[in-house]
């Protein structure tokens, strides 16, 4: 737990998991003597406000408690950037013979919205079909507690390495011992003990199952005119598209409603939001106490009711839109139920609502305006003597913030001296331009600021994802 506490290993751990997310030139490395307690602070903020970028849930977590080596918040850390990483590839766009999971009657897109956990139970299921006629497992704690799931499991995806004798074992700890020498054999890093598979530990034994499915998916189509069955049955997808490989928009979208904190996890928008209860939470969020509860119809519904309810509840939605203001012209509670990508252009307004209203203007109640994000940029740009307004812009469609050089001056005028500019390219190739934006973003998670915009964004002058990095920078300026 004590190497913990710098957040380096943490960050390199995250980066293991989601390459990528963090710059480590952004990091504070002990040199001639060990971190004081603000640089490891400063490192834990940024673990912190990256996890919740790659979609971890990080609920009442602080920087200082990863410092002083709070156990159970160092725990749910490592273990919710390890999910992420064993996790990553368990969807249709990596594995598209996941339809193959498919329960009688179900869609494709309900399938996309289950939690990599339950396309999990489903896999290993599938495979005990294949070799046994007895054995169905619901979870990863009491179902497996025995050993013969695994058993048969192991048959199932590597007959010539494996077989039946941990079943003729009697002594569970004995037969489990066999069973992970068998996983060891087969090349598959082994996260549980025989102990953890017999006091049945949910999170062990998941990220076990996890190694196994990416060691062996053996669910493969056989072809790709085979992967393409079965997709008329998206009726709330546009026909023209599969929605199989989720878009940096979408993604951050998904980040940002999780990182509310809300129940059910989004695993997948089109499904999860489509019956309209979990767009109601955030908008009593939004603004709290503008949604009626009598308003409300809270799922699940019976069958009969489920398109009523549903669009009922979305068009509720589209009303309270419309009273915070949003352009919602040509968008109908309809299409969010049936999953148009008209819904992006709601989840875009209430993310910029939500993001301008985290800071008031002045001693008012008045939410910021774009407007006035860019004046007080422009303000602290202007008045630091040492960047001279070199990196003064128009607006966030301004051409020269595609270089990130604004927002790191920001950064370094917020927080004095934070800018490595050493480290910084002065060229203005795609890939300096793309080290820049992956550095500014990891210095923004560091001062403080949960930005959900990734470095290609920046790179590609995406106004919103940049405006959005802005009033997050302001927000953490202004309160210092």
């Amino acid at each position: 737990f004590d190497m913990l506490k710098d957040g380096i290993l943490l960050s390199k751990l995250i980066n293991d998991s989601v390459p990528g997310s963090v710059d480590e030139r952004a990091l504070n490395y002990p040199k001639t003597r060990p971190l004081n307690y603000f640089m490891m602070l400063e490192n834990q903020n940024l673990v912190l406000n990256s996890c919740v970028a790659i979609g971890c849930r990080i609920v009442n977590i602080r920087p200082e408690d990863m410092v002083d080596g709070i156990k159970q918040a160092q725990l749910n850390v490592v273990w919710q950037v390890i999910r992420a990483g064993l996790m990553a590839n368990i969807n249709l766009k990596s594995h598209p013979g996941l339809k193959l999971l498919l329960n009688e009657g179900e869609t494709v897109a309900k399938l996309m919205a289950s939690t990599p956990e339950d396309l999990l139970v489903r896999w290993v299921n599938f495979h005990l079909r294949r070799v046994c006629d007895h054995k169905q497992i619901k979870n990863f704690y009491k179902d497996i507690q025995d050993g013969e799931a695994y058993t048969y499991l192991l048959t199932a995806l590597a007959p010539q390495d494996t077989d039946l004798l941990p079943l003729r074992e009697t002594d569970l700890e004995d037969r489990m011992e066999i069973l992970l020498e068998y996983a060891e054999n087969l090349d598959v890093l082994n996260f549980v003990t025989a102990r953890d598979i017999i006091k049945g530990n949910i999170k062990l034994n998941t990220a076990f199952v996890a190694q196994l499915f990416n060691a062996f998916p053996s669910i493969e189509v056989e072809d790709q005119e085979d992967q393409l069955d079965d997709f008329d049955d998206m009726q709330y997808c546009e026909q023209t598209e599969l929605f199989f490989e989720e878009t940096r928009e979408e993604k951050s979208f998904r980040h940002w409603l999780n990182s509310l904190n809300f129940t059910p996890y989004v695993s997948y928008l089109y499904e999860d939001l489509r019956d309209g209860h979990l767009l109601l939470q955030v908008f009593d969020v939004l603004k709290p106490g503008m949604v009626n509860e009598d308003e409300i119809n809270v799922p699940p519904f019976k069958p009969v009711q489920q398109i009523y309810k549903s669009v009922e509840n979305c068009n509720y939605c589209i009303t309270l839109g419309s009273e915070l203001g949003f352009k919602l012209v040509g968008i109908e509670g309809h299409n969010i139920y049936e999953g148009s990508k008209l819904l992006l252009s709601l989840l875009w307004q209430m993310m910029r609502f939500y993001t301008l209203s985290l800071m008031k203007y002045g001693d008012t109640d008045k939410e910021l305006t774009e407007t006035e994000v860019i004046d007080w940029c422009n303000k602290k740009l202007s008045e630091d003597q040492t960047k001279n307004g070199r990196s003064v812009f128009k607006n966030f469609r301004d051409p020269s913030l595609t270089n990130s050089q604004a927002m790191l001056d920001l950064i370094d005028i917020i927080q004095p001296g934070s800018i490595g500019y050493d480290m910084v390219f002065s060229g203005n190739s795609p890939e300096d331009k793309l080290e820049n934006a992956r550095y500014c973003l990891t210095m923004a998670r560091k001062i403080g600021a949960t930005v959900f915009a990734l470095p290609e964004d920046i790179v590609e002058g995406n106004h919103k994802m940049i405006g959005l990095v802005f009033a997050r920078l302001m927000n953490v300026g202004a309160n210092l």
